[in-house]
């Protein structure tokens, strides 16, 4: 690991889970403010720009021509010049133009209600706004799925959104090509809760409480016209306990298969697929359960501070630099 970001990690231990209860002193509706790490009067931070993202996520081991698939949370990385097209600016920049970005554009929230309609074209992505910001480049291509769409940039961006047929979650799928591919994964600011490629290695391992089931929606075409779209999931069985993805995350972490270090004020970890495969494999030998939740809680990262959200939760050096605009 970089000394530097050696040095890093070791100021953001102990870990920390952090909840903003309601009725706190900072509740979830108060903005999260910028505050300067070194300053105890809460000085103002410097917003990041994109020379920075792109060093830190150069740093942290993300190379040119990369097929890179990112779960994400702009609040962790903190204050950004320009917002979330600036960080979509560093993932292409630091992958180059022979790199393919790929981001998860899910509609899972909202796709079962009856009057849901899939514009592939217009739909936003209920993902994070560094998703949505990818998925309206120009240039994105994204894939058919009522629940599980993804968008890509790059050279591979078109075959991959176009593979597959109805499931989100075969071999043959869109998440799939960049799980065969031996594609990267970055997790950025964001637990391994968040990575959807632990649901490919359920599927790809048998697992018996992931079933597939389809499900019937409407797709807008580009013509105006509406159309019929059957899509394949793999929800859980009912009484299933939970997923516990952190547990298999740790694991890699602690055999060293997983590149740790800081993209602004997030944390960010970068593995790849052939790596994740083969843990969750050797896993699930050992506990066939090794995916579901075994207790109270779900495993605690080592590295940084979990904080809860009504977003969901967020992997951070430091709490206070969390940005939320109020």
């Amino acid at each position: 690991m970089d000394p530097r970001v050696k040095a890093t990690m070791a100021r953001v231990r102990p870990v920390s889970r952090v909840s903003v209860p309601a009725g706190s002193g900072r509740t979830q509706q108060e903005p999260l403010v910028q505050r300067n790490a070194d300053s105890k009067t809460g000085g103002a931070c410097a917003p990041l720009r994109l020379s920075d993202l792109v060093r830190d996520l150069i740093s942290l081991g993300v190379r040119l021509g990369d097929l890179l698939m990112v779960h994400s949370s702009l609040r962790s990385i903190g204050f950004v010049d320009g917002g979330p097209e600036t960080v979509v600016d560093a993932l292409l920049q630091a992958i180059g133009p022979q790199g393919t970005l790929v981001v998860p554009t899910f509609t899972y929230p909202t796709a079962g209600d009856p009057e849901f309609l899939f514009d592939p074209i217009h739909t936003p992505s209920q993902m994070g706004a560094i998703s949505e910001a990818a998925r309206r480049r120009p240039e994105a291509h994204r894939s058919i799925h009522l629940a599980h769409s993804i968008a890509a940039i790059g050279p591979l961006a078109e075959t991959i959104t176009t593979s597959g047929g109805a499931s989100g979650w075969d071999a043959h799928s869109p998440m799939g090509q960049v799980f065969n591919r031996n594609g990267r994964y970055l997790l950025l600011g964001v637990p391994y809760q968040n990575l959807t490629a632990m649901h490919l290695c359920e599927v790809w391992l048998g697992l018996p409480y992931r079933k597939p089931r389809s499900s019937e929606g409407r797709m807008r075409q580009p013509d105006g016209s509406t159309t019929p779209l059957v899509s394949i999931g793999t929800p859980p069985l009912p009484g299933n306990p939970g997923s516990d993805y952190n547990r298999l995350g740790q694991r890699m972490e602690d055999a060293g298969l997983v590149k740790l270090g800081p993209v602004g004020n997030a944390i960010a970890r970068l593995l790849n697929a052939h790596d994740f495969r083969t843990a969750a494999r050797d896993l699930t030998r050992q506990d066939p359960n090794g995916f579901l939740q075994q207790g109270a809680a779900v495993t605690q990262l080592t590295h940084g501070h979990t904080i809860e959200s009504e977003k969901g939760e967020h992997c951070v050096v430091d709490p206070a630099r969390m940005y939320r605009a109020s």
